[in-house]
């Protein structure tokens, strides 16, 4: 009989519909791993139930905040009939509590894998809702059987506020690389609006560098944020904003730009810099998890304003310096970010027995 995994989120269900984000691309990207090692993979759609890319999904009901009890009986009932071997779980919730709780009534192993670095520091999670909401999701964090954080910031943070060990494991990749030989944009900004991803830095830079060619794609998480920046680049000749994007596009967009600019007050391992390797396209990034852009060479990492110019400028006005971080790339992309060893590590963690 094969064995179970439950994804638990409809982060899969939204990314067939062309809602694109990082927690759904590494979700589709586990479920698809998970299910080529021959488990039974079940995640939730707020569709009618259907099955694609050997994943069955199911339909779960919205819950509102009044109706934490339903939510309660809801995560008993999917795991006392699912019955899976392993629950995944990405990103802050409150609904990580019963999970965590009911998973162990029933003998059933369940990975957190933490999306961002705030995820770890109390007060600060992305969690929606009210209050009530984040208490639930911190208490959770001290009755989870496993954790998986993406770098060595969550780590320490996880450790230093609640006491608790977790796996380092960077996030997984699974699309072959399809690289351009056409560049379309000197420099691509990615993400989806919201203010912590300050979107205005890209507005500003390439108002400063108006000899390149800039473009921003981005979803609504903030739909006044959105407008703003949207406004924000309408004024600036040589900046495109291309608004949302499905993954498919964001990668060719990608890959028809010479280099990807981040420019988030904070990100866990963003997903965004492995479609931009998987196309051997170097970074100008405020953040740089697991250090890794710098011990590998993988492109450049500023702390404000005034070195995200100089660097960027740098960077595309030396066709030699692209071709010298390519190289880097290509040799650190295949060595970490390869989904199957990834999934050998997992298993390794949770003491796996065929």
């Amino acid at each position: 009989m094969k064995k179970k995994i439950l994804i638990w989120s409809t982060a899969i269900s939204d990314l067939l519909d062309g809602h694109v984000s990082g927690i759904a691309v590494q979700l589709f990207f586990w479920a698809q791993t998970f299910a080529r090692q021959g488990w039974q993979v079940t995640t939730f759609t707020h569709h009618e139930p259907f099955h694609n890319e050997s994943i069955t999904f199911k339909r779960r009901k919205r819950w509102s905040s009044i109706e934490i009890v339903h939510e309660w009986l809801s995560v008993f009932w999917r795991l006392l009939t699912i019955r899976p071997y392993l629950v995944f779980y990405r990103g802050a919730d409150r609904a990580i509590l019963p999970i965590a709780i009911v998973s162990r009534w029933f003998g059933i192993k369940f990975v957190f894998l933490g999306a961002s670095d705030s995820d770890f520091t109390p007060g600060k999670e992305l969690v929606a809702g009210a209050s009530t909401n984040r208490r639930m999701f911190q208490k959770a964090i001290g009755r989870i059987q496993y954790i998986v954080t993406q770098n060595k910031a969550q780590h320490d943070a996880l450790l230093q506020n609640y006491g608790k060990e977790s796996f380092v494991l960077p996030n997984i990749w699974l699309v072959m690389s399809c690289i351009s030989l056409e560049k379309k944009y000197d420099a691509v900004w990615v993400a989806n609006l919201r203010p912590l991803k300050r979107a205005e830095w890209f507005v500003r830079l390439a108002k400063s560098l108006p000899q390149f060619r800039f473009a921003i794609i981005g979803g609504v998480s903030s739909k006044d944020y959105y407008n703003q920046i949207e406004e924000k680049a309408s004024g600036v000749d040589n900046l495109s904003f291309l608004g949302a994007k499905t993954f498919e596009e964001v990668n060719s967009l990608i890959a028809e730009s010479r280099l990807l600019v981040c420019t988030s007050e904070f990100e866990g391992f963003p997903n965004t810099f492995l479609q931009a390797w998987a196309q051997s396209v170097p970074v100008v990034s405020t953040v740089n998890p697991n250090s890794c852009i710098t011990e590998f060479d993988l492109g450049r990492v500023v702390d404000n304003e005034s070195e995200l110019l100089n660097a960027t400028e740098e960077i595309l006005s030396s066709e030699e310096l692209i071709e010298e971080y390519k190289k880097s790339i290509d040799a650190y992309f295949l060595s970490h970010h390869d989904a199957n060893v990834a999934y050998q590590k997992i298993l390794q963690q949770i003491h796996f027995k065929k």
